[in-house]
């Protein structure tokens, strides 16, 4: 959702998503995220706002990524967060709940939490 929302206002595709949690033998890489979401809502909710999602594929943090890039945004939580990921200085730790269920109420919520947060990083 950050690296969707990231791209659309700065009108780049400078943002890329990966998870810590990806390739355990629950979430492998290059699955459909849509597959991990028990109602369609969060997906409408972010088309409604012109984001696109419903097929992009699970992918795993690794540390070349990390090095690749100028700043990395971070919303996993315990016990996911890798070492190389929490002592790094590039990394910027956001305190966003993973919900179980993505409600619409809820996705708008984690939504709006994501764009206040995104405003004050790129302001």
């Amino acid at each position: 959702m950050a690296a969707a929302m990231y791209n659309q206002i700065t009108g780049t595709f400078d943002a890329h998503s990966a998870g810590t949690y990806v390739g355990s033998t629950l979430e492998p890489e290059g699955v459909e995220i849509q597959k991990y979401f028990q109602t369609p809502d969060f997906f409408e909710l972010m088309e409604e706002k012109g984001i696109y999602i419903r097929n992009n594929r699970t992918k795993k943090l690794i540390p070349k990524m990390i090095e690749e890039s100028s700043i990395v945004v971070s919303m996993a939580e315990e016990p996911f967060i890798p070492d190389f990921l929490s002592n790094n200085k590039k990394v910027i730790l956001w305190e966003v709940k993973n919900p179980p269920l993505a409600t619409r109420d809820v996705s708008e919520k984690t939504y709006n939490q994501i764009k206040g947060l995104m405003e004050k990083l790129l302001n």
